[in-house]
């Protein structure tokens, strides 16, 4: 397949949903002010995001990054916008909503980079963003909890990021393994979980590219223990119903035998990407958020 034809491909994917759109009317009383944001990290990549910020935000405040899912390939949509401004309100809190460069595009490490340069910016930025730098949360949902992961393995010799903990939920950890390979025999008898899985054999391979795949930096379950070591407290929630399912508490298991204090569930009723799309269990899982988040803060 070309470039070209692995391009068009991506936006003809990029079209298609499960779920419906956020309604006018729902967005219309979104709480708080957004701006969009293009903002130079240490690199001279500009990093595109949309800033969420509540009407009265207290000084020295808490920063959320937020790093929205979609294979890697499709860009932020307004059921992120949404779960980022409840997050906002629910921890007056100012939100980065970080819309990270696409596959094929910019394939592997691209998105990595982008990551990691726009936490470290944050870091390093607090005092005149009026925020505490000592309250930087992360969430990276499906895609964006791998990118998290991948900026943490990254960092942990550098040192140069500081949050105070991190959302991981139903996320790719380990890329080399072929989706299909995922699927008990029962689902690899199901028209749907075999289409799927296909759908995301497209995904991972649009997003390694030329790149080896048992890179730590794209698949974070391949990350030694040292690493791993280097994360902060997490929240890691797993979906019962998604073929990541078992993936997702893998690498929560190993963050474990780190010594990093994990804090991990599965929604047994879930779907993958349940939390932003409001599907069943995201309401448990917006608890789960907010109330990990608190105690950080």
């Amino acid at each position: 397949m070309t470039f070209e034809e692995k391009v068009a491909m991506a936006n003809t994917m990029r079209s298609r949903s499960r779920v419906g759109p956020v309604s006018p009317e729902e967005l219309a009383v979104l709480p708080g002010t957004e701006k969009e944001l293009w903002i130079e990290v240490a690199d001279g990549r500009k990093v595109h995001l949309f800033e969420e910020r509540p009407d009265a935000l207290p000084e020295n405040a808490a920063l959320l990054l937020n790093f929205h899912g979609g294979g890697f390939i499709k860009g932020r949509t307004d059921r992120d916008r949404r779960y980022c401004c409840t997050l906002m309100e629910q921890l007056n809190c100012l939100v980065w909503d970080v819309d990270y460069c696409l596959a094929p595009e910019q394939a592997f490490p691209a998105a990595v980079e982008e990551t990691y340069g726009i936490i470290a910016y944050a870091s390093e930025h607090a005092p005149e963003l009026g925020i505490d730098p000592q309250k930087i949360l992360l969430a990276g949902h499906s895609a964006g909890g791998n990118l998290v992961a991948a900026a943490l393995i990254k960092d942990a010799e550098i040192h140069r990021l500081h949050p105070c903990c991190a959302l991981l939920e139903y996320f790719p950890v380990d890329n080399t393994v072929d989706p299909i390979d995922r699927l008990s025999p029962e689902l690899r008898a199901d028209p749907f979980w075999v289409k799927r899985a296909q759908t995301e054999k497209l995904y991972t391979d649009f997003y390694v590219g030329d790149a080896d795949p048992a890179d730590p930096l794209c698949s974070p379950l391949k990350a030694d223990e040292t690493a791993l070591a280097a994360f902060p407290d997490c929240l890691i929630l797993s979906a019962g119903e998604d073929s990541l399912r078992n993936d997702t508490e893998a690498f929560a298991l190993r963050l474990i035998k780190a010594g990093i204090c994990v804090s991990a569930q599965r929604i047994p009723e879930a779907m993958h990407g349940f939390t932003t799309n409001r599907t069943p269990g995201w309401e448990r899982a917006l608890e789960a958020h907010c109330k990990f988040f608190r105690q950080h803060l």
